[in-house]
């Protein structure tokens, strides 16, 4: 009986092989899923930041043109 403890010390048995393998792909598919989420997020507030500046510019240089007209 010794000699198992020491064997099952020594190696993990395939339930809690399993059991482990189990939580790492379950970890790593979260991790995955979480970084998607985190560059997908990013991806829309830089597109969100952008629109605003570019509708912005176009509402100045739309504001400076109509002022160009009115003086010539």
């Amino acid at each position: 009986m010794a000699s198992q403890g020491e064997k099952r010390g020594a190696e993990p048995d395939d339930a809690e092989l399993l059991s482990l393998s189990k939580r790492l792909v379950e970890n790593a598919v979260l991790k995955a899923v979480q970084q998607y989420l985190e560059e997908t997020q990013n991806k829309n507030r830089q597109t969100d930041c952008a629109s605003p500046v570019k509708t912005e510019e176009a509402a100045i240089g739309n504001s400076k043109e109509s002022g160009n007209n009115s003086s010539k």
